[in-house]
């Protein structure tokens, strides 16, 4: 006779069931289905699976890697003499500019770089820069000695190398002492300056000893000004008027006398 439920339901299922052995057969497999209940309209997304924070390490941002920043540098003008700067060994290790590696010790700044000081030497004749004044030219540093052979320029009035500033002027390179005014002798600077006969002049000696005047305000009359020379002399176009009522003479009959133009009316003025 079959077992009764109630004694089948205290028995275990390899003794109760016949075919508990076919079922779970190694080499067989069992596929389950589990029914999830769909989400109602409108609700959020299912939440991402997030670990137990007790067991997870908190995650603390790594700092980013310092990346160190060249010491400020003014660049100078090409020729001029600089000094590297020394500095004591301290906790700040540079990377040489020469071999790239960490300098531990002292140190030299120079050119906006750290620099061992065996490794900044002339990249002529190797001599130490450490102490002495230096030139850069095409990124690499010269003593004064070997800038002068090889790079520095000719004075075209003195007829020597040049070592600092240079002056460029008329296709030639001059020292800054060396190009003057003709005629007073003073150095241009940035100021303008005025050729005559091959000679620079500054802009008032210019004015003074070449520039043709005008007879009415004693101006220069200046290149694209309108002039007119009439009783021998040079006037502006507006500077040509009648000595007693101001009125302009452009292309007008004019009178003389004591050197001044007059209208017809005023032609026989006794006060002029």
């Amino acid at each position: 006779p079959a077992p009764s439920g109630p004694a089948s339901s205290n028995r275990p299922p390899w003794v109760s069931d016949t075919n508990f052995a076919d079922k779970f057969d190694p080499s067989k497999t069992t596929t389950s289905t589990v029914k999830v209940q769909p989400l109602p309209r409108g609700a959020p997304p299912t939440p991402p699976f997030i670990p137990n924070p007790s067991h997870a390490a908190p995650a603390t941002p790594s700092p980013a890697p310092a990346t160190p920043s060249p010491a400020p540098f003014a660049p100078v003008a090409r020729g001029v003499a600089q000094r590297a700067e020394r500095f004591a060994a301290s906790s700040r290790t540079p990377l040489c500019g020469s071999c790239n590696s960490v300098i531990r010790g002292p140190f030299l700044v120079a050119l906006g770089r750290s620099w061992h000081p065996e490794e900044f030497n002339c990249h002529y004749c190797h001599m130490s820069l450490a102490d002495v004044s230096f030139v850069e030219e095409q990124n690499s540093v010269y003593c004064e000695n070997c800038y002068e052979e090889f790079f520095a320029p000719t004075c075209a009035r003195c007829n020597t190398k040049i070592m600092g500033e240079v002056m460029h002027a008329l296709r030639q390179t001059w020292h800054t002492t060396c190009f003057v005014c003709a005629a007073c002798g003073k150095a241009f600077g940035n100021s303008l300056f005025h050729m005559e006969d091959g000679e620079p002049y500054c802009e008032k000696d210019y004015i003074s000893l070449f520039s043709t005047k005008c007879h009415g305000c004693d101006f220069p009359v200046e290149a694209g000004d309108k002039f007119i020379e009439a009783l021998g002399h040079t006037w502006h176009d507006t500077c040509f008027v009648c000595a007693v009522c101001n009125m302009n003479l452009e292309g007008q009959p004019f009178y003389s006398k004591k050197d001044k133009p007059l209208c017809k009316k005023h032609a026989h003025a006794i006060n002029v």
